[in-house]
């Protein structure tokens, strides 16, 4: 069995112990719910374990600097310091509109193995992973989620997927597709803007229903957070 390592959020690493090293973690929820936050979470602990790291965004990895360094994360220090590889799509779609077409060109994932080489990158975030996976038709995506979910286990890196999920049968089938292939598949909630959750819904080796949903907040300096259980009167 592969070694576990801390996904870095402390509540998860003390109910799952981490997760195994090299494994895929899907991150999923709607928009809002916490994945990026999460994601800087995960990249901050390869930082505290003297890993390298890289991060794939499909914003601006200034604004990623700027969100995690108020939550007390290092990202720019570490950036200057070649620790933490931050990377936009763009660079990956050369002229292409990616936000008209936001699938990546056949090179891309080659170019991406010679970054996670060339830095000896441990940890690997992809924010969000759909630009790797939204194929069409739908009927391809079994084939191409179990080919891209496989070949990030041959690159020997521990990776974190976010996804925003909605209810459209595409994303849905996407959803479900990546929760079979990924060993872990965390799943995040939130409503009316505070009330938030963390469901595991896949741990390998472990009963589909794993846990109760861990109630959770995001705290200004520091980030995520067991959100304490209200006082007894």
């Amino acid at each position: 069995m592969a070694d576990k390592i801390k996904l870095g959020v402390t509540f998860f690493d003390d109910c799952f112990g981490g997760v195994s090293s090299g494994c895929q973690v899907l991150c999923h929820g709607r928009s809002g719910s916490g994945k990026s936050i999460l994601a800087c979470h995960f990249l901050n602990q390869a930082l505290l374990d003297g890993d390298a790291a890289l991060l794939l965004t499909g914003g601006r990895a200034r604004d990623t600097i700027t969100v995690a360094e108020g939550f007390g994360m290092p990202f720019s220090k570490a950036a200057a310091d070649k620790q933490l590889t931050l990377l936009e799509y763009a660079s990956f779609m050369q002229d292409q509109d990616a936000s008209a077409n936001p699938m990546l060109p056949p090179q891309a994932f080659m170019d991406l193995q010679a970054v996670i080489e060339r830095h000896s990158v441990r940890r690997l975030v992809f924010d969000t992973v759909l630009p790797w996976v939204d194929i069409h038709p739908v009927t391809r995506i079994a084939e191409h989620v179990y080919s891209f979910t496989h070949a990030l286990e041959r690159l020997g890196v521990t990776s974190l997927l976010t996804l925003t999920t909605s209810v459209s049968d595409p994303s849905f089938t996407l959803k479900n597709r990546l929760e079979d292939d990924c060993p872990v598949a965390i799943h995040l909630d939130y409503s009316q803007g505070a009330h938030r959750v963390a469901k595991v819904t896949k741990y390998l080796g472990a009963p589909r229903a794993l846990s109760a949903p861990m109630p959770f907040v995001i705290v200004p300096g520091t980030g995520i957070v067991s959100e304490a259980p209200p006082a007894l009167p």
